[in-house]
């Protein structure tokens, strides 16, 4: 499995989540690069030799609803307490608007993991099924990077910039390995399992169907978020 990075390493919850951005960013980079080979030699085949969609996969299902946690619990609530607008849209509910970009990731990266474990198991996939996996790989990979445009442009930068003191910074860390503490993660989760902005969500994720932890056998250099 794909880790975020650790916490308990950082002292600035800022420069925490922007390096929680950048590994998300190179993900995204990859899948975009899986997305274009599986265009090329046909979407089964792509799923069936590609190890890289099944630690993608298993990452934005599993691993990226943790960082969306972590904003929505330890950092939105302060930042939108001092500055309710912080220039995004439908100004009148920020909240909400980040945290509907978050399920909407959520779920697609669901429908995903849907396609790609029905065609693991029948070893087989429709036209129809390879196109929305396809559409579906590229919609999230562009949902994906204009919501870390944002908030690394907005909310980060004005987080860093004007309003959170070195106490907020501290406490926002603290909260941050504290939830972290309390996870638990044992492989891919069942994709019917509700979306992480419910409030009744817990990550606790059980192994997938194969029974397999989902292990990268790869290594990540991550890149600068701004690429």
């Amino acid at each position: 499995m794909i880790h975020l990075p650790d916490p308990n390493k950082y002292n600035d919850p800022i420069r925490y989540f922007r390096e929680c951005h950048a590994l998300i960013i190179t993900l995204i980079n990859q899948l975009e690069q899986l997305t274009q080979e599986a265009e090329k030699k046909g979407v089964k085949q792509s799923i069936k030799e590609d190890r890289g969609w099944r630690d993608i996969l298993d990452f934005l299902v599993n691993v990226a609803p943790i960082h969306e946690m972590d904003e929505e619990e330890a950092l939105f609530p302060l930042i939108f307490e001092k500055v309710p607008h912080v220039g995004f849209q439908q100004p009148s509910s920020p909240i909400r608007f980040i945290e509907e970009q978050h399920t909407a990731m959520q779920q697609h990266s669901i429908e995903l993991l849907k396609i790609w474990r029905q065609t693991i198991a029948k070893d087989e996939i429709s036209d129809d099924e390879a196109n929305k996996f396809i559409l579906g790989a590229k919609e999230l990979a562009a949902i994906y990077r204009e919501h870390i445009r944002r908030e690394n442009e907005i909310i980060y930068t004005t987080a860093n910039d004007e309003l959170l003191s070195p106490q907020e910074r501290q406490n926002i860390i603290e909260k941050i390995r504290e939830m972290h503490g309390k996870e638990v993660i044992s492989g891919m989760f069942d994709y019917e399992a509700p979306v992480f902005s419910d409030p009744s969500y817990k990550p606790t994720y059980v192994a997938g169907a194969d029974n397999e932890d989902a292990v990268s056998d790869e290594e990540f250099e991550v890149e600068d978020e701004d690429e």
